[in-house]
């Protein structure tokens, strides 16, 4: 989905300036349903709640060109699209309004492997009530799916039912999550960011989108249900809100605790009202508890205070004009039922300029998640931030890390935290670096080009082995890269049964092919910024595994049999593959999910990881 730009004053004159060049160009008459300013500090799925026109009709997919073999790594058999098929050239028809995308993917899954549910948001979401009345089918921007053979084959359900809270009919709308637990340890739990189907909520009117129907953003709901016989229900819904009017929850994540005890935790960025102005703030870290397997959820508690650059006085302009970001936390439950959050806390966003830096943070609660300790630095990085593949329709990505707890083995209690990192500085900029296209380009299509990033990053792994208060130095869990040209990121980091630990990430080849990557950028309502280059985002997923608790991992596994072409790939929603990939531990293996591009269009994608018992 979407991150719109962040509004400053140089960056607006020269658009305005090259748009009247240009001649005139429809706009909404609605005032900004939220603070300009603030605009890229929310996950592309919060900001599609609140933007929902920032799509453009769909076009018949090209094919990707992608399939280039890379004899870099062994490849695994076994590649399962989880979604029903999309439309693609000489196939499927597309539809006229869009509807393209199935991206940012979750799932959970029985110890065995066999039975497992995922999810993905689901660009056709955008095509039914309350965003617009095209296609039939339950309400709801995410989808989900289920498989009792152990991902051979799955069944796809669309969008999670709609449930009452109070007057209010609730419905999914990005951010999926997904986890198993509960008393019985075979309940499974499903968390979105949610909206109202109906009505209108007056405390968030500043925020809420209108058009055929008013989308009012509510905070998150957690689905419960169950596999029964050969099938899957979900069961029933609650619904956990901000605590104060003009707040704005984003990016959640869920853990349920595997030890019958019922506990579980729910963690969101908080943006704050501030400086008299909602969801204002750069983003509180809060969490969410229930010890009842979700009849009751309990908070929030906060795990990191927001850290916006405040001044007394609502009425001065510089209030709030600056600030750390801290998003995309993930929690996790350790054997003893302590309970940890990570999250991405930077880079510094003020008016004119981004940070290259942020940090990883850890935050811990020893009692339940009732209050947390001050947060520890796991690691410096250099933010991946500005410096997304050359593939992917955002000028921003997020640096999303990931957390896992051993809670058998020789290292229970092992708490490992995976991330990414440039391998040099990004140069900090406020806005991306825009520029006018060339004469021929801006004449006939767009008026603004971004040119390409192709900075490496790597992905390393950290552990703490006293519950989160020192952590050891991160090592890379791939070899190295070069300056220039390899992307790794987005590692998601699970322990098996046993401690042996899995990690899942992307990895991009950006280099030239002989083609050019056009890349349209948000926002996609209006043909204003592409990205081109002579890279092109040649993307693959990969696994490794230690079998010493994190100390060395074997050598990668590429999980894709094909590579995705990203700049071919054709997507209706932004971000077009989503802010996270998913993975799950099972029985000597893990589960992973992924967007794929091998068809033209953002599939859900399924691969297995499992391997021989003492292998």
């Amino acid at each position: 989905m979407e991150y719109q730009l962040r509004t400053l004053i140089a960056l607006a004159s020269t658009v305005v300036a090259l748009w009247l060049a240009a001649g005139p160009v429809a706009h909404a008459d609605n005032p900004p349903r939220f603070p300009p300013e603030h605009e890229e500090v929310l996950s592309g799925g919060a900001h599609a709640l609140l933007f929902k026109h920032d799509r453009e009709p769909a076009r018949a997919a090209e094919a990707s060109p992608a399939d280039v073999e890379r004899d870099d790594a062994p490849r695994l058999a076994l590649n399962v699209r989880m979604n029903s098929a999309q439309c693609v050239r000489n196939s499927i028809p597309c539809i006229p309004l869009g509807g393209l995308g199935r991206s940012e993917t979750t799932l959970a899954a029985t110890n065995d492997g066999e039975r497992i549910v995922a999810a993905w948001n689901n660009a056709d979401g955008l095509l039914r009530p309350p965003f617009n009345d095209v296609l039939p089918g339950a309400h709801g921007v995410t989808a989900y799916a289920f498989s009792v053979d152990g991902g051979r084959t799955w069944t796809d359900r669309g969008a999670p039912p709609a449930f009452r809270a109070g007057a209010d009919t609730i419905i999914s709308a990005s951010d999926p999550w997904l986890d198993r637990g509960g008393k019985d340890r075979s309940t499974f739990y499903f968390a979105n960011l949610a909206i109202n189907d109906e009505g209108e909520a007056p405390a968030l009117g500043q925020l809420s989108a209108t058009g055929d129907g008013d989308v009012v953003p509510r905070g998150v709901s957690v689905h419960r249900g169950h596999f029964r016989d050969e099938s899957f229900v979900w069961e029933d819904g609650h619904l956990i809100e901000p605590p104060h009017p003009g707040d704005l929850y984003d990016k959640d994540a869920i853990a349920m605790a595997k030890d019958d005890s019922g506990a579980g935790y729910v963690t969101i960025s908080n943006f704050l009202t501030l400086c008299g102005r909602p969801a204002f703030g750069f983003g509180q870290v809060e969490v969410w508890r229930t010890h009842d397997s979700g009849n009751t959820w309990n908070g929030p508690a906060i795990a990191a205070p927001d850290l916006t650059f405040n001044t007394a006085n609502p009425s001065d302009p510089s209030c709030g004009n600056g600030g750390v970001l801290q998003t995309s936390s993930v929690p996790a439950i350790g054997p003893a039922g302590e309970v940890y959050v990570v999250w991405q806390r930077g880079p510094t966003l003020t008016v004119g300029a981004a940070s290259p830096d942020a940090n990883i943070a850890v935050a811990r609660s020893l009692n339940g998640g009732v209050s947390f300790d001050a947060p520890v630095t796991v690691s410096a990085i250099n933010s991946i931030r500005q410096d997304p593949p050359v593939g992917f329709n955002k000028t921003r990505i997020n640096d999303h890390p990931r957390i896992a707890v051993a809670t058998s083995g020789r290292n229970r209690g092992r708490v490992y935290v995976t991330f990414a990192s440039a391998v040099a500085p990004v140069p900090p900029q406020g806005q991306p670096r825009f520029e006018a296209c060339p004469p021929d380009v801006r004449l006939t299509r767009f008026l603004l080009c971004v040119p390409q990033s192709v900075i490496s990053s790597q992905v390393f792994v950290s552990h703490s082995d006293d519950q989160g208060r020192t952590w050891s130095a991160p090592i890379p869990l791939a070899g190295p890269v070069p300056p220039s040209g390899l992307k790794r990121w987005w590692p998601v980091v699970s322990v098996e049964q046993g401690g042996a630990v899995d990690v899942i990430y992307y990895e991009s080849q950006e280099k030239a092919i002989g083609t050019t990557c056009d890349v349209h950028m948000a926002p996609l309502f209006i043909d204003l910024v592409h990205e081109i280059g002579p890279a092109v985002s040649l993307v693959d997923t990969f696994r490794v595994r230690s079998r010493d608790g994190g100390l060395t991992f074997d050598p990668p596994t590429r999980l894709t049999t094909a590579t995705s072409n990203w700049c071919t790939t054709r997507s209706d929603i932004s971000a077009n593959f989503g802010d996270y990939i998913g993975s799950a531990a099972v029985d000597h293996g893990v589960l992973a999910s992924w967007t794929d591009g091998r068809a033209g269009v953002p599939d859900a994608f399924f691969a297995p990881g499992r391997v021989e018992e003492g292998d």
